[in-house]
């Protein structure tokens, strides 16, 4: 059949017509969707389970000591809400050792682990405040310590600003705590800081970021009979490489000011990290937190406090030092560590820690001189995520103190100090209403 040149143009003009409504269904189809993820309600839960057998866990071992074994639970009830300007984000939980209350007894056991509202105001800035987790960087200074069933949470306001333009970000925040209402005064007896203030600052260019952390603790003195608030004030940059097959770190912090027991404070942090990635990947690492020595004043302090960190990230899954400066009695840490992973899959990773603790400065001034050596620390992971909502996890832990390793905890060196877990977790979403 031979077309006219009509017929021809009105079928290259209905082509048209229907490749530009194609073009808009898409364009209409991609815009609605990007403005449903904007705003939408969310109902989501978190159920954690972890068997523990612990038998020379933060402390070592006695020779009349028996192993323990318990089940801890954390279950999460999660509300989010986002339209427009305005979001709210509720997280009821409850936590337990299983059996830790009588079954015909009524305890509550539910608690807020976060209640926030964010505004988001004008040219990136936005305000948040209320019950909320401060998690920034590594979690070295500020994080949720989230191995912790109870996990940490501040009462908080927070002032944010983003320009995804140039990969920015600058949040403002503080806290001013109180143990009731009272009519006159400000004490605070309980065992928090009495106010917190911080910056965060981070840049990213390309396969780069730098990012710089300040905070101000004020802490309730521990003087007999002083009311006092003593400040002491921590600053310090954090660098960042990644690319496919190697990531590295960077970091280093120094404090200023005074302890709660009113000692004049000089300390400073150093962290390194070097990994070669790929499908068996391997890592160099060295932290160094300075402590005083046989020479520092009684007035003064060089010892390093981690303060509102997640610790056992860093310093051994055992959580030897998860109280720093006080685990250490005051000496500093050094923490050289290799670790050594597998990529199974997409859904299995092994890695194996091993830590060489030592103190930074000896203390030859006590009784029983404590040298620096305090053992060696072996971990042991498994994660398995079978799928997007199960993360199945396993460790396994040893160490092999020394000497000094009891003069610090107590306990025996020779005996078995090891320590395993088995931790499942479910993450799933009831609802999402998008609109």
């Amino acid at each position: 059949m031979i077309l006219s040149w009509q017929d021809l143009h009105y079928k290259n003009n209905l082509h048209k017509i229907k490749l530009f409504s194609f073009k808009t269904f898409i364009f209409l189809f991609l815009f609605s969707s990007a403005k449903a993820q904007e705003n939408y309600f969310k109902v989501s839960a978190q159920y954690r389970v972890r068997p523990e057998f612990r038998n020379g866990y933060k402390t070592l071992s006695t020779d009349s000591s028996k192993a323990a074994f318990f089940v801890t639970q954390r279950a999460r009830l999660i509300f989010d809400y986002k339209k427009d300007n305005l979001q709210v984000y509720t997280s009821i939980q409850d936590i337990r050792t299983w059996g830790d209350e009588e079954q015909s007894k009524d305890i509550p056991g539910l608690a807020v682990n976060e209640l926030w509202l964010e505004l988001n105001l004008k040219k990136g800035f936005s305000l948040k405040m209320g019950r909320q987790e401060l998690i920034y960087d590594d979690q070295r200074l500020l994080g949720n310590a989230d191995w912790s069933n109870a996990t940490r949470s501040h009462d908080a306001l927070l002032l944010k600003y983003i320009n995804k333009e140039k990969k920015l970000n600058w949040h403002i925040g503080g806290a001013f705590n109180q143990s009731g209402e009272p009519l006159f005064g400000t004490d605070y007896q309980l065992k928090n800081y009495k106010f917190l203030a911080f910056s965060w600052f981070k840049k990213e260019f390309g396969n780069n970021s730098l990012s710089a952390t300040a905070i101000v603790n004020g802490l309730n003195a521990t003087v007999p009979l002083s009311k006092k608030t003593f400040t002491s004030f921590t600053f310090g940059p954090l660098y960042n490489y990644k690319n496919n097959k190697f990531k590295a770190l960077l970091g280093a912090y120094y404090q200023k000011g005074n302890t709660e027991n009113n000692l004049l404070l000089n300390a400073y942090m150093i962290n390194a990290y070097a990994e070669l990635r790929g499908k068996i990947f391997a890592g160099l690492g060295l932290d160094y937190l300075s402590g005083d020595d046989d020479n520092t004043p009684s007035n003064h302090s060089n010892s390093f406090s981690t303060l509102y960190a997640t610790n056992h990230k860093f310093y051994g899954s055992m959580d030897y030092f998860v109280n720093i400066p006080a685990d250490t009695k005051q000496r500093g840490l050094i923490d050289p560590y290799l670790r050594l992973g597998l990529i199974s899959n997409k859904k299995v990773t092994t890695t194996v820690d091993v830590h060489y603790f030592l103190l930074a400065h000896e203390n030859s001034l006590s009784v029983n001189k404590l040298k620096r050596n305090l053992g060696t620390e072996i971990d042991a992971l498994i994660d398995y995520k079978p799928s997007p909502v199960i993360n199945f996890l396993a460790g396994t832990s040893i160490l092999f103190a020394t000497k000094n390793m009891e003069l610090i905890k107590g306990g025996n060196k020779n005996n078995y100090n090891g320590w395993a877990f088995i931790m499942l977790k479910v993450s799933p979403t009831f609802l999402l209403k998008e609109f």
